[in-house]
């Protein structure tokens, strides 16, 4: 059937027609074109503060790393070429200088990572030591060699040492000194005092950063 609504209109018996106390509850609910360029709240995205000290991607401060290769390679060879350990009296050669004289195929790198508010440090380094012993008895003989330290990293507690591997003689070395060379360069003396400076090095790049 048929009714007739209050503005004159022919209408079927089961079209509900809407007061317009109720209109004013719900609004306007006309279909409206959407504009799918224009923000919304909802897609408007909410700035998060940046720490201070992070990048602008990690705004949640969980993980913020630096490099410093370059300083970390700079100061760790310099501290290496300040190496030297003279023998002792009572030893075979009493006053002989051992010290390291060049620092070379030094390959890895270093940086510092901030973890949620804390500091870790990574490096991993290898690197040849060339060195040279200058006999105590006769400061005209010398012996020369190199070895390698081939995984000065942060799984080394300080103290623990280093790893040195094709530890080398040259042959111009006057003979009978090999002994010598294996009790003070090699095993300890001058590796010690390596081993020393690396740990210093350590302390300084966590001082520093």
């Amino acid at each position: 059937g048929y009714k007739i609504r209050s503005d004159g209109k022919k209408t079927s018996y089961f079209d509900r027609e809407i007061s317009e106390e109720t209109k004013q509850l719900i609004g306007d609910i006309a279909p409206k074109r959407i504009d799918p360029n224009a923000p919304t709240e909802d897609n408007v995205p909410t700035p998060l503060p940046v720490t201070e000290g992070t990048s602008a991607w990690n705004k949640a401060g969980t993980w913020e790393e630096r490099d410093v290769t370059s300083w970390a390679k700079e100061t760790l060879e310099a501290a290496l070429l300040t190496s030297e350990y003279v023998l002792p009296e009572g030893s075979p050669s009493p006053g002989a200088r051992a010290a390291v004289s060049k620092v070379s195929k030094f390959e890895g790198h270093a940086s510092y990572a901030t973890v949620r508010g804390k500091k870790r440090y990574i490096y991993e380094f290898q690197f040849t030591l060339d060195w040279v012993l200058t006999l105590g008895d006769d400061h005209t003989k010398t012996c020369h060699g190199k070895m390698t330290f081939p995984d000065v990293d942060g799984t080394v507690e300080l103290g623990d040492g280093y790893d040195v591997v094709d530890y080398h003689v040259d042959g111009s070395s006057p003979a009978g000194t090999g002994p010598l060379l294996e009790r003070f360069v090699r095993d300890g003396g001058l590796r010690d005092n390596i081993h020393n400076k690396i740990d210093d090095w350590v302390r300084l790049l966590r001082a520093t950063y």
